[in-house]
């Protein structure tokens, strides 16, 4: 090989390998927003069903916010993938950026709103229960296992629920019911024991124990209808 056939082989190869390296670069730009455009896809999806889920109940995210926002952002999107495929070899990619700012940027928008419409769904006032109450009563030989049951289960719903920022299908319709269950609990608590039997027998498992005063002719007859009055004795000091 002469010197002028080697600088041409080395010309030639320098050119390929410049192209495979365009090449490279442009094959990873288009997947990378391939891979953006499906992302934001999903996001919408779940952005839109949280809506769909709020407005199903008569929640609205936002009066700002048009029904037809959410299918906007998803056109958008579509038609942007779609393009993707259709781009020159060596076309700008600034079209295709643009339009993903501009979905992402929306997508942002849907989603403070939906944000807002459900923490205010979760931030209503949830039925209390006093917890000590609970496990006094159990501790007293009471039989309330179910009843701690559903008001752990019903605590457990909440929890979930409110790890999420953007509700799921049918998740309105848990908190509900979660809240539901926590209010027949209190009302069956209540119905088992009264304020004044709930505070003797909250007391009398303190370490100082209750007043002999506490236990009236009335506190007698209730513990004895719940079975547990061999439970409570007299100590003298």
């Amino acid at each position: 090989m002469t010197l002028l056939e080697r600088i041409q082989h080395l010309r030639t190869a320098a050119a390929a390998a410049d192209d495979a390296h365009a090449i490279k670069q442009r094959t990873g730009a288009l997947v990378t927003a391939a891979e953006t455009v499906e992302s934001l896809l999903k996001d919408v999806r779940q952005v839109a069903g949280g809506m769909a889920e709020l407005r199903a109940v008569g929640i609205s995210p936002s009066r700002d916010l048009p029904d037809a926002a959410t299918d906007k952002v998803t056109s958008l999107l579509r038609e942007t993938a779609a393009s993707l495929a259709a781009q020159d070899v060596d076309a700008p990619l600034d079209g295709v950026k643009a339009h993903i700012k501009q979905a992402r940027a929306l997508i942002d928008g849907l989603r403070q709103a939906v944000d807002g419409a459900w923490a205010k769904e979760l931030s209503r006032d949830t039925p209390p229960i006093n917890e000590d109450l609970v496990n006094a009563l159990a501790k007293s030989g009471l039989d309330i296992e179910q009843l701690r049951a559903e008001i752990e289960n019903a605590h457990g719903i909440l929890n979930v629920l409110r790890n999420r920022a953007v509700p799921q299908v049918g998740d309105v319709a848990k908190l509900a019911s979660a809240r539901e269950s926590l209010r027949s609990c209190g009302e069956r608590i209540s119905r088992l024991v009264d304020p004044t039997l709930a505070r003797v027998i909250m007391e009398a498992q303190e370490a100082t124990g209750m007043p002999l005063s506490s236990i009236t002719p009335e506190v007698l007859t209730q513990l004895a209808r719940l079975g547990i009055l061999d439970r409570f004795w007299v100590r003298l000091r």
